[in-house]
């Protein structure tokens, strides 16, 4: 039996940024930007997962981004109606990296069980990001 599990996380989606590497002395140190950014998605999820899968994850991302302020009113529509598509900065694989990072040790015990992959990036009123995680338990 296939089950899903949903999550929504009410922000404006943003994309994984590059890792910053910093020399000290002979050693290089290795300083994630968006660790903050993940924890508190952790924190918006927390209540939202039921449970750790274990077994391989179908993962739907769809990522809600905000309209312009200056679009008018007859692009907007077209945008809301997924007529004029998101091709825009940030990418869809640089979304998925930040939120599947994030969601490691919550809502599955490592991103290698993500086996199958749906990226979509959207307009709305309401940035968001929506992510429906299909597991087959057995």
């Amino acid at each position: 039996m296939i089950k899903t599990q949903k999550i929504v996380i009410e922000e404006v989606p943003k994309g994984q940024r590059r890792p910053k590497f910093v020399r000290r002395g002979s050693f290089v140190t290795t300083f994630d930007p968006d660790r903050e950014s993940k924890l508190w998605i952790k924190h918006l999820c927390r209540e939202q997962v039921s449970k750790i899968i274990t077994c391989p994850i179908e993962m739907e991302l769809i990522a809600y981004m905000p309209i312009p302020k200056s679009t008018s009113k007859k692009k907007v529509a077209l945008m809301l109606n997924n007529d004029i598509k998101h091709i825009k900065i940030p990418d869809g694989d640089n979304i998925f990296k930040k939120y599947s990072d994030a969601l490691t040790g919550l809502a599955y015990n490592d991103d290698r069980q993500i086996w199958k992959i749906s990226i979509e990036k959207r307009y709305s009123t309401k940035p968001r990001v929506e992510i429906t995680l299909s597991y087959e338990e057995g």
